[in-house]
């Protein structure tokens, strides 16, 4: 099975990105004294969910010093092993100007898994208990790919928690991208179901992890290359776990309600008064004309809360462009004051 995953990347995106292998997905591995962050856990529904925090850290007491500062919760892709070492290089950018949770759901990086449904209103449920358990009464959502999905729907149903909301070229219900993302929920099953035979060619969990050690490209698990930024070893460790643990059967849940939660989304749109910045990748806008009428479908162009902008680069756009994304954030942040 060498290089059976070496284009791996579970995202929700669109299938002609993820046919054109661009990029790697990314997994974690966090724990305690994870470089330039603090890793917590946090008990919901009787489960562990790890939350990643970023920012200036009282770290007797693993919170944030400044409780004023807005907080920005970041949620991940569709199926990422690793939400942690797939937003560092975006949380060490922006936890200056804001205090930075990355919040890895059940199923994710080192959160546990679950046999409670994956739909869309347990998801939320989820993430608002996560949130409370952390007391953050509001902030301000940064949402990729699939959680964008969650994020609109968590908008809606959890008003008083946002203040504010980031769309990094997040999935959108649009019927000019049904084939696509129909192809992709198809490709994904296939790589969770050839990823779970390669796992039950060994012995333990310990020996595949060890094997993908030893020899990380044969496995696809090579770090993603993210310009302008350099993972620690430390960091590699964390992506080896995540990378081995992941593909689940919450995972593999969640990827068969992929249609179902894409319905959560039809005809809904952002509430007017909400500040909203959505951030949409020109390899995507390119390829597929619905992907930007899809999003400005969502937005209220024509009021002052919305902005739409296009930024040049491929789904992961702070892989490739993390300067251009973390300046659109920036000015974003001064003009709404947060």
């Amino acid at each position: 099975m060498k290089n059976l995953l070496k284009k791996r990347y579970w995202s929700a995106a669109l299938v002609f990105v993820l046919m054109a292998g661009m990029l790697a997905s990314v997994p974690v591995g966090a724990g305690q004294g994870a470089a330039d962050g603090v890793s917590r856990y946090v008990t919901v529904d009787g489960r562990k969910m790890h939350v990643i925090l970023y920012g200036d850290i009282d770290l007797p007491g693993q919170d944030f010093k400044d409780g004023t500062k807005t907080t920005l919760v970041m949620l991940p892709a569709l199926g990422v092993p690793s939400p942690h070492i797939y937003f560092k290089p975006l949380a060490m950018e922006l936890k200056t100007e804001f205090n930075v949770v990355i919040l890895e759901p059940f199923g994710y990086g080192l959160s546990d898994g679950t046999t409670a449904e994956r739909t869309v209103s347990n998801i939320n449920s989820e993430i608002k208990d996560a949130l409370d358990m952390l007391e953050i009464d509001q902030c301000v959502l940064l949402v990729h790919s699939i959680s964008g999905v969650y994020g609109l729907n968590f908008v809606h149903d959890y008003p008083e928690s946002v203040k504010g909301f980031i769309a990094v070229d997040n999935t959108v219900y649009d019927e000019g991208l049904s084939e696509a993302l129909a192809m992709e929920q198809e490709y994904m099953l296939k790589q969770t179901e050839e990823f779970d035979a390669l796992k039950d060619t060994f012995a333990t969990e310990e020996a595949f992890l060890q094997a993908v050690r030893e020899d990380p490209e044969k496995y696809g698990a090579l770090l993603p290359d993210v310009a302008g930024y350099a993972y620690s070893e430390s960091d590699e460790e964390e992506y080896l776990q995540g990378f081995c643990s992941s593909g689940n059967a919450a995972i593999k849940d969640e990827i068969e309600r992929m249609d179902q939660s894409l319905l959560a989304v039809k005809d809904k749109k952002f509430p007017d008064d909400l500040p909203v910045l959505a951030m949409i990748c020109s390899d995507n806008v390119n390829a597929l004309p619905a992907w930007q009428t899809g999003h400005e479908n969502q937005l209220n162009l024509q009021g002052e809360n919305h902005e739409l902008q296009i930024v040049e680069g491929s789904h992961y756009i702070w892989y490739t462009n993390l300067s251009g994304v973390t300046e659109h954030i920036d000015a974003w942040r001064e003009k709404n004051q947060f």
